[in-house]
């Protein structure tokens, strides 16, 4: 205990005795990276994918810069705020955002959007939101809904609904099953409430890095918000020393062009100079192994800005995660060296990341992983519940060829029409007119896939189209993996001729 209480006075001493101090509400950062700090992420690791990208930022471009870092769970936390200072030192960041907690019991994804909706301006140069994508604003393993939602008024209805069940004494376990997946689909809903605002605020300046390399959520809202989709998976356990090498690589590309900064030449060697000068990763490499170092832009200066909500800051954190962390990231940072030199001596021109391929292939591979099949599986046992609280979300255009929907017509007629666009929980569909009795089947001819419908609810019918919500399909947990691998490859997909 003594040990944590000295460690955590070391660390205040570090932040308000030396080049850090509160951050102006009044002012406005060019560079917004805004962080995934909730417990939830689990084996993906936002706070140490935040840090690695804004060391190798402040590496890589000259220009400067102010540069905020903001964390979120149920939450907004304005953590720090950096200048460039020649009397800087870069060690006062890491430490500054290692004391940053990240055990928030919920995950509002609707927090960082609602930041720039309410931070970023037309000035801004370019944010950053890092996440794993999976939206959970009630744990129902720690039986806890978030306050910030509890609070909302966008919530009333459903709050009051749960008071109710907490009044009566009905378990946690009920009150989630009777009523998360309505607040699940509330808070989807007011999230994609949001996409043309940021679109039209800053729009192709964002960048939303997925470090599930999965996301459904991610990648919609970031082609609703007309933003730049980053799929580069940073897991604990799958060689995240390479993997943030990567991630760095794209980033300075793409934020180079966004920034209108040019890259320097050797933006790759800073990138790693960046990644060693992290501790988690420098103390496991041997000092012969260190990139020899090269001549960089001046230091810079963090100050630690006042959260949007009270948090106490605590220091270096000692989950179980970092554990990990420290020991994979032992273990390959040899080959991440050895990569290196290969590829220096070698010579070969850097070839662009093909970001989509590699994504689609993640998709094809394997099914998502298991938090999102037990998230997946709740929505399905309580689809009942949802439809009429669930509205038709944000939709994906259907090529032509690419769908097809086999239906009986309320004369009992057997049709089979093209769909027009689907999203997470349903489908649009041609109709010609005629009345939707019974959706039997999904074909999906370049996909060989057919998936058999087993309860539907036509929502909406319009002309000569119909809006159907899919409850249940035939083998209902595999068919919903294979729907979101649909939603994300319909569009990409060429149709056979």
């Amino acid at each position: 205990m003594l040990a944590r209480i000295l460690l955590a006075a070391a660390l205040i001493a570090s932040v308000f005795l030396g080049p850090v101090r509160p951050v102006s509400a009044q002012e406005q950062p060019d560079i917004i990276i805004l962080f995934d700090q909730s417990g939830s992420v689990g084996k993906h690791d936002p706070k140490l994918a935040s840090k690695a990208w804004l060391l190798t930022f402040l590496k890589t471009f000259d220009n400067p810069y102010k540069i905020e870092i903001v964390g979120f769970d149920e939450t907004l936390y304005r953590h720090l705020a950096i200048d460039r200072d020649p009397t800087t030192d870069i060690n006062a960041v890491n430490r500054a955002i290692d004391g940053i907690e990240t055990v928030g019991k919920a995950t509002d994804l609707e927090m960082p959007f609602r930041y720039l909706l309410n931070f970023a301006k037309s000035s801004t140069k370019l944010a950053v939101i890092i996440s794993d994508g999976e939206p959970e604003i009630w744990d129902a393993k720690l039986g806890y809904l978030s306050k910030e939602v509890q609070a909302d008024s966008r919530y009333d209805n459903l709050n009051s609904q749960y008071q109710q069940m907490k009044d009566a004494g009905i378990s946690k376990r009920e009150q989630f099953e009777k009523l998360g997946a309505l607040y699940h689909a509330r808070n989807i809903d007011l999230i994609e409430g949001q996409m043309p605002g940021i679109a039209k605020l800053i729009g192709d300046r964002l960048i939303i890095w997925d470090l599930s390399g999965t996301s459904y959520y991610l990648k919609t809202w970031a082609k609703a918000a007309g933003a730049q989709y980053l799929p580069m998976r940073v897991a604990a356990q799958e060689n995240p020393v390479e993997q943030l090498q990567k991630a760095m690589t794209a980033l300075q590309q793409r934020s180079s062009v966004i920034v209108k900064e040019a890259l320097p030449d050797d933006h790759e060697h800073r990138a790693v100079i960046a990644l060693t000068t992290i501790p988690e990763i420098a103390a496991k490499v041997q000092p012969s192994e260190q990139p020899a170092p090269k001549p960089l832009s001046p230091p810079i200066e963090a100050r630690v800005a006042e959260p949007v909500a009270p948090q106490p800051v605590a220091p270096a954190d000692t989950s179980p995660i970092w554990g990990i962390v420290l020991v994979l990231l032992g273990s390959v940072i040899g080959a991440l060296i050895v990569y290196r030199r290969r590829a220096a001596a070698k010579a070969e021109p850097v070839v662009p990341v093909d970001l989509a391929s590699q994504y689609i292939d993640a998709k094809v591979k394997g099914a998502l992983d298991d938090a999102e099949k037990l998230r997946r599986k709740l929505l399905i046992a309580q689809s009942e519940a949802v439809k009429v609280e669930r509205r038709f979300s944000l939709r994906v255009a259907v090529p032509s060829g690419a769908m097809e929907i086999q239906w009986i017509s309320a004369d009992g007629e057997k049709r089979e029409t093209p769909a027009i666009n689907l999203s997470m929980h349903g489908v649009k569909f041609e109709t010609h007119g005629a009345e939707v009795k019974v959706v039997t089947k999904i074909i999906c001819p370049n996909m060989d896939v057919v998936l058999g419908v087993k309860k539907f609810q036509e929502i909406r019918r319009d002309g000569s189209s119909s809006v159907a919500l899919l409850i249940e399909f035939e083998n209902n947990l595999d068919d919903w993996m294979r729907w979101v691998e649909i939603i994300t490859r319909i569009d990409q997909t060429p149709t056979k001729l």
